[in-house]
């Protein structure tokens, strides 16, 4: 409680510090249009000075970050080996830029590339309990199977296989590695670098390794444009990411439902608030450091959080209450109900009706979470004063 209180005298002293200039900014928005409150008027200027990537500004970017990946995909087909995965020369564009809720100043773009694999099972929690919801094992079966897997698809024998591109996963036999499957990946497009630059010439290509992605860096037009590059199996309707973040380690493959989720967004019609609201609250908790350094929102609130909320609240209610005069009210609501979700410890995956994204969350941390909410919420007008000004 005492770490709260101080937390909360830090933020009340940051909005009085900037609450006489905050006072002539309102005014000065105020005379825009008389019509609107002074709050929505607010938000209107901070989405359009310091949010909004628009499709004008970030479509150049996201061609060339395209032809770039697919570029690098057909390169990489040569260094690919008998024996090895297929991997697809077309990417699939996921995330943020390609779901319209893309939002300043960074340029960064996320692909899946799917790999052609022949597995037996996926292997998720209903089958095996100590699998996390949103993961999966791609069972590639026992010796026997993998041996006639090989001598029929990759033409390598079975050892090979195992060693190079599976574990052995307790009860289940034998389990594509994602940890191994990156780095095979990485390897790869580490050979491109030189002759991707000759398709490119004057780019200054560089990869680095960002978590489990493949992240590939240049300049542009006087940005950084950062590209992550995952590998990603398909199955059934979605894909299984080589994502290591589960308690599995390397044999567990992270859902992906990234095709799904932009296909909703694509749903959404743009003369409407949604998009708007996603990208404040988006932009509200990635800059409420600067408010409140030791800030969870900031720290411990992944960006997919305020997405599933969203897409909760959008697909539940009525299009009616999302036109632009509404904007003020739904991104209040928006905040009240992800804080609401802290409160109660659950939040429900979009797909999987059984998987609670909150579950294995600390109960500080989802507090600490929920009192930046509801600070944000309290104090609306100065936060949005604040962030006009810094």
């Amino acid at each position: 409680m005492e770490n709260a209180h101080w937390i909360a005298s830090i933020s009340l002293l940051a909005v009085g510090a900037v609450a006489a200039i905050g006072a002539g900014v309102a005014a000065a928005v105020r005379q825009r249009d008389s019509s609107e409150t002074p709050t929505l008027q607010m938000l209107k200027k901070l989405y359009q000075d310091k949010v909004d990537f628009s499709k004008r500004e970030l479509d150049p970017y996201k061609s060339k970050a395209k032809d770039v990946v697919t570029t690098l995909l057909k390169l990489i087909q040569k260094h690919v080996r008998q024996g090895d995965p297929k991997i697809d020369e077309e990417p699939i564009g996921t995330g943020s830029a390609f779901e319209g809720v893309k939002v300043k100043p960074e340029v960064e773009f996320d692909f899946m590339v799917p790999i052609q694999i022949i597995f037996q099972q996926i292997i998720v929690s209903d089958d095996d309990h100590n699998v996390p919801g949103c993961f999966g094992l791609i069972q590639i079966e026992k010796s026997e199977w993998i041996q006639f897997q090989c001598a029929t698809v990759w033409g390598r024998d079975t050892a090979d296989f195992k060693e190079k591109f599976c574990i052995r996963f307790r009860s289940h036999g034998y389990v594509l590695s994602a940890k191994k499957i990156q780095q095979w990946f990485q390897s790869m497009c580490a050979r491109t670098l030189l002759e991707l630059a000759r398709y490119f010439p004057g780019f200054n290509f560089r990869f680095r390794t960002s978590g489990p992605a493949r992240t590939l860096v240049f300049d542009w037009l006087g940005k950084e444009v950062n590209i992550d590059l995952v590998p990603a199996v398909q199955y059934e309707d979605a894909y299984l990411v080589a994502k290591m973040t589960s308690h599995l380690g390397e044999a567990a493959w992270r859902f992906s439902f990234s095709t799904h989720e932009k296909a909703f967004f694509q749903s959404l019609s743009p003369n409407y608030c949604y998009f708007k609201c996603l990208k404040i609250l988006k932009y509200l908790r990635e800059n409420d450091k600067k408010m409140c350094p030791t800030s969870h929102l900031s720290s411990s609130c992944p960006s997919y959080y305020l997405k599933t909320a969203f897409v909760h609240q959008a697909g539940q209610s009525d299009q009616d209450i999302w036109k632009n005069e509404d904007l003020e009210d739904r991104v209040k609501n928006l905040l009240r109900y992800l804080a609401e979700c802290m409160g109660r410890k659950h939040l429900q995956h979009i797909y999987k009706n059984k998987t609670n994204l909150l579950k294995d969350v600390s109960s500080t941390t989802l507090e600490q979470i929920r009192f930046r909410l509801l600070y944000i919420h309290k104090n609306f007008e100065s936060v949005l004063q604040y962030h006009l000004q810094y």
